[in-house]
């Protein structure tokens, strides 16, 4: 599934992801508004001229492919062997 990142008052996307994937922590560890993250990775992370590494504290909107959307905050993010960007989003409430 793609994803979509948005910062709050940018039309444009700041970030295309390519591959998502969602997970759902089941443990009473995470409050219950904090469980879910999103593992993803893409061949450009920087869809403007906006660098996304550069807002990890910012609040940002995920928009799936299937019309679900959340905030969200960078947990994570690196490249793998291949020189694809990979990291892990933190879900800030309920996907909806």
């Amino acid at each position: 599934m793609k994803a979509m990142l948005y910062l709050d008052q940018v039309a444009e996307p700041v970030a295309v992801l390519d591959e998502v994937k969602i997970v759902e922590f089941g443990s009473d560890n995470h409050p219950e508004g904090d469980r879910i993250r999103i593992y993803y990775h893409t061949n450009n992370l920087n869809a403007t001229k906006t660098m996304v590494e550069l807002h990890r504290d910012r609040k940002m909107t995920i928009r799936l492919e299937d019309g679900r959307s959340a905030p969200a905050l960078i947990t994570h993010a690196s490249l793998d062997a291949k020189g694809q960007f990979v990291g892990v989003l933190r879900v800030l409430g309920p996907l909806a």
